[in-house]
């Protein structure tokens, strides 16, 4: 097999590896969303939002979805997540253009922002995970416009959490 082939073989398992994740996400699927990623993963994520932190191996990476879902599940209800993902891959690098939109039933208020993620592979796993969200300062608006936080459990269970 050519250098060529080989590395369309690795960008084709990595582009399948991530559309996997995407779908996982959509569905709040746990155990799919673990399984993309390789045990060392580290997910970054910006530090103003409420969940923003470096995140390590899988058991950082169910913090994270716990932290993902109590700030946004209430406003993306299932049949309105629609991340729209867009994925444009190199080798051992993975992009996906996707929106973050929410929605207050309460207020009303719709917020529908572009954002990137940037991931490096490794043998079909992601091993590191960063998200650009276009807005952090109007998605944190957006949370203070439309309500307290629910309650968070003090333990931080992820028995749900994706």
């Amino acid at each position: 097999m050519s250098s060529t082939t080989a590395g369309l073989s690795e960008t084709c398992v990595n582009v399948d590896a991530v559309r996997r994740l995407f779908d996982a996400v959509e569905r709040r699927d746990r155990a799919a969303v673990t399984a993309a990623y390789d045990k060392n993963i580290v997910i970054h994520e910006a530090a103003s939002l409420p969940y923003g932190d470096d995140y390590r191996g899988h058991e950082g990476a169910l913090r994270h979805g716990h932290g993902f879902r109590v700030t946004w599940d209430r406003f993306q209800p299932g049949d309105r997540r629609g991340l729209e993902p867009r994925i444009i891959a190199d080798g051992d690098h993975v992009v996906v253009l996707w929106r973050h939109k929410l929605e207050s039933a309460e207020t009303g208020h719709k917020i529908d922002l572009p954002a990137v993620s940037v991931y490096q592979m490794r043998n079909g796993k992601i091993v590191d995970s960063r998200m650009f969200h276009f807005d952090t300062a109007a998605l944190v608006q957006f949370l203070r416009d439309n309500g307290p936080r629910r309650p968070r459990d003090s333990t931080l269970s992820t028995a749900n959490a994706p």
